[in-house]
Parts: structure tokens; sequence; C-alpha cells
């Protein structure tokens, strides 16, 4: 997702800095910065899981499961789990998703890429005709909150430990972005229109994504705020980094936008 790179840097030098480390035979090389992996063979194994960010994801399934058969208490338990829930909701499956997101949770209570997955997941997945439909945006609700409480409480976690205060910034502003995503998409499901654009739009001033910003119109639209929501379709259409297939999107409601403004405004 989003704050891969960042975090793979961190990962991958560990397992640099671990590699150097069992290169050595002097003792005083052992006080490599952070956590690592325990043993050649390991770094081996979380490298595989890392490389196959890269890859369909099934190679990432198998490269997760690969590594925790041999290394089922590796302090990537929580990382590498919820790179597996990733791939599983890449695939569409959202239930295994749910079901890894939990799990590397529980490998790590303080994993907020594990908590904004679920959170987003849920509350994406939470249909009206759900009868279990405000249970389930309670626990996304939660989940969204969490992140946002890990975040701001805690600081950077261990593996991250490696980041310089900049990069944690933007890693930072990223995750919480993402768990305001979550939270608005509950407030839509909810009905509650004014609060859900508020929440895409503290998720916006974190993090300018486009594709929040295409949410945050589409809930402005059902709002019946048309010029806002064209407003922001008209940011990502005009947005140097938006790849094209969202900038397609954003024409198509910009269009739409438009359409529902004229009757509107000959009232």
């Amino acid at each position: 997702m989003r704050l891969r790179t960042l975090l793979t840097t961190c990962v991958l030098g560990a397992l640099f800095a671990s590699g150097a480390v069992f290169a050595q035979t002097k003792p005083a090389a052992a006080a490599a910065k952070g956590p690592g992996p325990k043993s050649p063979a390991e770094a081996q194994a979380v490298n595989a899981v890392i490389q196959a960010q890269t890859q369909p994801p099934d190679e990432m399934i198998k490269a997760v499961d690969a590594l925790l058969a041999k290394y089922a208490d590796t302090i990537y338990k929580s990382f590498a789990l919820e790179l597996e829930a990733e791939a599983y909701q890449h695939k569409n499956d959202n239930a295994k998703a749910i079901v890894y997101g939990e799990q590397a949770l529980q490998a790590d209570p303080k994993n907020f890429d594990a908590e904004n997955l679920l959170a987003n997941v849920t509350a994406a997945t939470t249909r009206d005709t759900d009868l279990d439909k405000e249970e389930k945006l309670t626990k996304a609700d939660k989940y969204a909150h969490d992140a946002i409480e890990t975040l701001e409480k805690d600081g950077k976690p261990p593996l991250m430990a490696n980041l310089t205060d900049e990069q944690w910034t933007r890693t930072k502003n990223s995750a919480e972005s993402l768990a305001y995503q979550a939270l608005g998409t509950v407030a839509l499901t909810r009905k509650k229109t004014d609060e859900a654009v508020a929440d895409f739009q503290k998720g916006i001033e974190l993090n300018p994504d486009p594709v929040l910003m295409i949410r945050a119109g589409r809930a402005l639209l059902v709002a019946r705020k048309y010029d806002d929501a064209i407003g922001y379709f008209q940011k990502v259409m005009d947005s140097p980094d938006a790849p094209a297939q969202i900038k397609s999107i954003a024409k198509s409601d910009h269009d739409r936008a438009v359409q529902a403004k004229g009757p509107a405004a000959a009232k």
C-alpha cells in the first residue's frame, strides 16, 4: 500500500545491518541498531517477503507463509501478516484480508497499518442491507480511531526506528489520512454526509491523495454541494501525479457533477 516504500527501506536496512553482523566474528559487531532477524536464513526469508511486493498477490501469500512456517516468532511477524492481508485484499478476498489483518494486529496491537486495513476493508464492504451493519461500522470506526491514537501517542514503531523525523512525519500523515478515509466511509454508510465530508477533508489535509479527493467530491455531490465537488474532481484532473485511470474517474465524476448542478442552478 501507501507507506510500504519507507517501511521496506527500514526493514531492508535492518537486514543489511544484520548481514554485516552475521559476517563478523567479533562480539562488538553485534551492536546493530534496532530489531533484526536472528539468522541469515531468517533474513533471507524476510527478504523474500519484501521482494514479493513487486509480484502477484499469490507470491506474497506464499512468501509470508514460508517465513512464518519456519520463524513463527520473527520480529517481522505482524509486518508480514499485514502484507498477506493486503495480498488477499488485492485478490478481492476481503474475508481473508480481515482474518490476516486481525492476526497481524494480534501479533502487534500497535500495528497501525493493520488497524487501517481492517478499518477500510470493513467500512468499504458493509452494506445497508447487512443485518449486522451497525456492528461492522462500529468495529471499523474503532479500528480507525485506534490507528489515529497509536500514531499520535506511540511515535515510531521499532521497525521504523531508522526513519528520519521528516520521513516519519510523512508516514504518520499518510497513515492518519487512511484512518480518516475509513471514518468518512463509515459516516457515508450511516447517511451522515456532512460528517463524511469533514473526515475526508481531514484526510486530504494530511495527505492530498487523488483517490481521497474523489471520495470527498462524491460525498459533496451527495450533499448537493456541486461547486465544492467539482473543485475536488478538477484538482484530480489537473494533478500531475494522479494516474491516468484516476484522472479518467475524476473526469467522469466531474461531468456528472456539472450535469447535476445544471437543473439545480436553474431553479
